[in-house]
């Protein structure tokens, strides 16, 4: 069985896409469609350098075994191909969609067993008609009507003829599962990798550990509550608190206090250094329509690491109380951050242990083998009502 996929550009975040698919590689040959965005480029010098990236990386791959390429150690699997497209997003003159189905049809094989598409941005739609398949599944893991950094108006045009299209649609919180079709609308909430989170991890460089930390890692977006960061850390100035990715919005006012440690974004195997070595992580989450239908891959992986977690209120977070500790006001996030300050070791290794049961089923492998039934089960059901 063939799985063409359409995400992320492979390696650069690991979505939960990428999670599922690492693992069906064992079951499955999967080529890899790199991103193909969700808006138009703008004349800014972050859209150009973004632009210049795409190209040059169809240009120059690191040819496997490239010493200056670091590998991960728990994403070691590839898929059998990845194709970096050139073509532009969301296009919307008939010229343009042409040339760009020209451009991706010149790249794709025909296949040579089923074939199974697998949709993980609505921009894909455009691509459809030059693809063979037998199975197409549209896998949805945000709110692309309320996403930040996105053209709302054509994405949602796009995401409802892919709704039209799929076979099969896959929804990663109930809010999302919501927004479609119910007969063909599964909930697949996202996974963890246990045993990279729970095995024990070096403590990084640049974390104090003599004092008390609260950490946080993912894009510093405008979906962070960026007063309530800056009024907990001036409220208790002796704790550190780490904030770890890459900046997508004006953070100047996180910029000024000195307890506020700001690190680039680090490789996804060694986040749980950081887990293991922090106090406590945060999910400080505005509250917004994008949020109300997240289910963050974070929030397993604190769990999985054993890190105590205080978050915002918002529906993904209720499964997981009262490990996570729910916080709607200053002074409730201020009672949460004194009482994980203050738990003994005992209490700590308690709490690691409860959390790593709590998500101990919650696996990829678990969430890739309900998505393989559910393709089989799928493909029998077609081929027996021909």
């Amino acid at each position: 069985m063939e799985i063409l996929a359409f995400g992320e550009d492979w390696g650069r975040h690991p979505s939960s896409s990428q999670h599922i698919l690492t693992v069906l590689l064992d079951q499955c040959d999967v080529t890899w469609v790199n991103s193909i965005g969700l808006r138009q480029p703008k004349l800014n010098w972050r859209d150009i350098r973004r632009v210049k990236e795409k190209l040059l990386s169809t240009i120059h791959s690191p040819a496997a075994g490239d010493p200056n390429t670091e590998k991960e150690p728990h994403r070691i699997k590839e898929p059998t191909r990845i194709i970096k497209p050139i073509v532009w997003p969301l296009a919307q003159s008939s010229f343009i969609q042409k040339l760009n189905n020209f451009s991706l049809s010149r790249q794709l094989k025909r296949k040579q067993q089923p074939r199974i598409i697998w949709a993980a941005l609505p921009s894909a739609v455009d691509y459809l008609s030059i693809c063979d398949s037998d199975l197409v599944i549209y896998y949805c893991g945000d709110d692309f009507s309320a996403l930040a950094g996105v053209d709302h108006h054509a994405v949602t045009q796009a995401e409802q003829r892919l709704t039209d299209r799929a076979d099969i649609i896959l929804a990663c919180s109930p809010a999302l599962q919501r927004k479609f079709p119910a007969n063909k609308t599964w909930l697949l909430p996202h996974g963890v990798s246990l045993l990279q989170f729970a095995n024990p991890a070096p403590c990084p460089s640049d974390i104090d550990t003599t004092k008390p930390s609260v950490g946080f890692y993912g894009s510093l977006n405008n979906w962070l509550d960026q007063e309530l960061l800056h009024r907990l850390a001036k409220a208790r100035p002796e704790i550190n608190f780490y904030l770890v990715g890459p900046v997508d919005t004006d953070i100047a006012r996180l910029q000024q206090l000195r307890n506020i440690h700001l690190l680039p974004a680090k490789p996804h195997y060694q986040l749980a250094g950081y887990l293991q070595h922090w106090t406590m992580a945060i999910l400080p989450f505005k509250d917004n329509d994008q949020i109300r239908a997240c289910n963050p891959l974070k929030l397993r992986e604190y769990l999985a690491a054993g890190c105590p977690v205080i978050s915002s209120s918002f529906p993904a977070i209720e499964p997981y109380r009262p490990l996570a500790s729910v916080a709607t006001s200053l002074k409730e996030w201020l009672q949460a951050i004194d009482h994980y300050c203050q738990l003994s070791p005992v209490a700590r290794q308690n709490y690691r242990i409860q959390a790593n049961t709590c998500v101990a089923n919650e696996s990829w492998q678990n969430r890739a083998n309900q998505v393989l039934t559910l393709i089989k089960e799928q493909l029998l059901s077609e081929k027996g009502d021909l």
